[in-house]
Parts: C-alpha cells; structure tokens; sequence
C-alpha cells in the first residue's frame, strides 16, 4: 500500500503545482557558538533559495520540496558552511481510511541551527549533522466519532568526522505509537495513546527501550481558542555494553572541545531501568488581528551525547497584525535537559531564548522582516553561563503559486 502513494494514480483530474522561494538575510551575532570564553561577534551573509513541487488528484497527492542554505561568516573562522534539506510528502485516501508516507534528509550544523531541539546548547564548535527520518502512517475511521492512528518513525542521525572530541555520537531512534480518539462533541475530543520507542548509540554499543502510554482531551473552548492536554507514564530500560568507555565528569576547553575527566571502562554489561511522568499542554488563540499560543512539555528524547535525555520545554509565540500587510511578534523558548541514561557525555543544561520581530509584507511577493534575539544556557559541568544577543535582517521573495490542471 505505501508503495502506490508515491506513484500517481492515473483517472481524474491532477493539478501540478509549483512554488520557488529565496530568502535573503543579514545577521549579527556576538557568540554564535554560545561560549563561556571570550568572543568575537560575527556578520553574516545568508540566502536559501527553496522550492515546493505537487501534484494532486481527487483521493491522493504527492509532495516534493528542495531547499539550500549558503551561510558566510565574517569575524571567525570555521563557521561557513552549505546546508540542504529535502522532503518527500504523499496521501491516499478511501472511503475510511487516511495513509501518509513522508521522508526527509537534513544536512545542517548542530551550532548554527535555528529550531531549539535536543542537541542545542550541547557543544560549541560547527559540526556536520545530517538527519534521515522516514514516517508512515495509517488512520482509519471507525465512525463519524472515532478514529485510530498508527504511526511509526525511524530517524538516523550522524555527526561526521572529528565529532567524539566534543561529545557527539551517532545513534539511530525507532518510534511507534498507536492512538484511539473519540469525538464526544462538537467541542471535545478525548485520545489514548501508546508508544515504543528504541535507541542506539552504534559507538558504545549502547541500546535503551522505552515504553509509554498517555490520555488527553482537546477542548475547543471558544470559535478562536483551543487546547489540548495529555499525560501519563512512560516506562525505560536501557543496556550498556561491557568494553565501552565511561567518564566520571567533563570540561569544556578554550579551543570548544570537552574533555573527559577520569575515563574508565565498563568491564560488564550494566542494565538500568527507570520511570518517569510524560505530558504535553497547549493553547493557542486566533483572531482577526492577532494569534498567540504557548505549549509546555516534558518528555524523553533522544541525543547526540550518548543516551537520551529527559527534557522539559515551553514555546510562546505573538504575533500581532497592525495592518494587513504590517505586523509584529514575539517568540521565545526555554528547555531543560537532564541526562537519563548512557555513559558518554553529559547534556544536563538549561536553555531559553526569546526576542521581538516585525515584518512588512511590501508586495504581494516581496517582504522584509527584521528580530532580534537573546539566548542563553548554563551546561552543568560548567561554572558559568553562556549569552548572546543576534540580530537579523531579511529579504524574502516568494512568487505565487503556479498550477496547471490536466
């Protein structure tokens, strides 16, 4: 089945459609890599020219999109770099059933990346990181009321070359979930869900297992407002390898790479086992004139520090529209990690960035934007804190969408 959604099915009308982007953008940063050592601030020039493709008929469609980004850095060296992102995206629908396939590869730098995840805040030098993640999925209606969803994803992420000197390892994450909802009105939706996830560290030989189940509500409470709630338990076990290498605590060096204080080897295989509260809170408002929303969650996700961490995250985003083609914004985050498993390197840090935007929409295809951002974190095994203030001007160029129907 998952072979036909991406093979375009021939009867009925397709609709092929095509939609290029470029973005241009000036930044200034005064410690991109968010060092407790002294640093020097940085200009940057950055352009990422992007382009969506699809075609779409009356039960299915399929989706393909290619973007580019050239980041050129005066002020230090050793942070210029060419990332790339490539996406894949398809749907099949019959009379009850949904099924979705959708795949990605990422190649971009754990430093100069611009979504908080689980790696940021972790090391202070440029690396490689390239991401791979495919995802199908399968909902079925049972009723005009109730639906169920499975889902599964694989995700392998590796670091490239000279990535072990500051504490970053290659690991491949498998997730599959399975999710009972039921419609009780027009305003109120309750869910169950069960998940398993398993992680690998191939370098230490390190696997964990990790088994959760949660239930939720969405409420719709207002025409504008809505927010969904979800909890429950999640139940982890995880095997270090004897003949892998431990390390009692770290440092971080001036030259940005980690030092592992008092190393030793574990002589046998250790087994560990640990519980721990999982949920997710949302709520978000929309009208006429502004949007607004914030989330907070806590959950187990895996790292590139050699076990998977334990991570507690808030999202707020403004956005305030002074005109139809005028607006401003505010969008921050915050994240603390702690470190639950493996004997690698230790991620234990606090993070949070925040910063005001505004943005003119000058034409129906042109528009600039400008922000302004601070970020912050404090690594445990470091006896200060890091800050940086960024701020950034961009030039967006974004045509209407081309279709064509045959």
């Amino acid at each position: 089945m998952f072979a036909s959604l991406t093979v375009p099915f021939t009867g009925g009308a397709a609709e092929w459609t095509a939609e290029p982007s470029i973005k241009l953008r000036r930044e200034y940063n005064d410690n991109l890599r968010l060092s407790i050592f002294p640093q020097k601030s940085v200009n940057g020039s950055i352009i990422t020219p992007a382009l969506d493709l699809g075609v779409a008929g009356p039960v299915w469609k399929i989706g393909f999109g290619v973007e580019a980004t050239q980041r050129r850095y005066s002020g230090q060296e050793g942070l210029d770099r060419d990332d790339n992102l490539l996406r894949l995206s398809s749907l099949y629908k019959t009379e009850r059933s949904t099924w979705q396939l959708s795949a990605s590869h990422t190649n971009d730098s754990v430093i100069t990346s611009e979504i908080a995840d689980s790696d940021t805040g972790t090391v202070q030098t440029a690396r490689d990181r390239k991401t791979d993640t495919i995802s199908p999925s399968w909902l079925w209606m049972y009723s005009e009321r109730t639906q169920l969803q499975l889902a599964y994803q694989q995700t392998d992420v590796a670091y490239g070359e000279n990535t072990l000197s500051v504490g970053l390892y290659d690991y491949r994450y498998r997730t599959f979930s399975a999710t009972l909802s039921n419609q009780l009105s027009e305003r109120n939706q309750v869910f169950i869900t069960g998940g398993y996830s398993e992680y690998h560290v191939p370098f230490s030989d390190f696997d964990s297992e990790t088994r959760n189940f949660q239930a939720g509500v969405t409420t719709s409470f207002t025409e504008s407002t809505k927010g969904t709630l979800q909890a429950g338990q999640r139940q982890t076990r995880s095997v270090t390898k004897a003949n892998s290498i431990g390390c009692e605590s770290y440092y971080s060096n001036p030259d940005h790479s980690v030092t592992c204080v008092n190393p030793f080897i574990v002589t046998q295989d250790i087994h560990n086992e640990s519980t721990g509260l999982v949920f997710t809170g949302s709520l978000e408002t929309k009208t006429e004139s502004a949007d607004w929303n914030f989330s907070l969650s806590r959950s187990l996700v895996p790292s590139g520090s050699g076990g998977q961490v334990e991570q507690d995250q808030f999202r707020l985003g403004f956005n305030k529209r002074l005109s139809p083609r005028m607006g401003v914004n505010i969008n921050g985050s915050a994240l603390k990690s702690r470190t639950e498993e493996g004997n690698i390197s230790s991620s234990d840090r606090t993070f949070y960035d925040f910063g005001p935007g505004a943005y003119w929409q000058w034409t129906r295809e042109w528009s600039v934007g400008a922000n302004y951002r601070y970020a912050h974190v404090k690594r445990e095994f470091e006896s200060e804190a890091a800050d940086s203030h960024s701020v950034n001007l961009a030039l967006t160029y974004h045509p209407l969408k081309m279709a064509i129907s045959r």
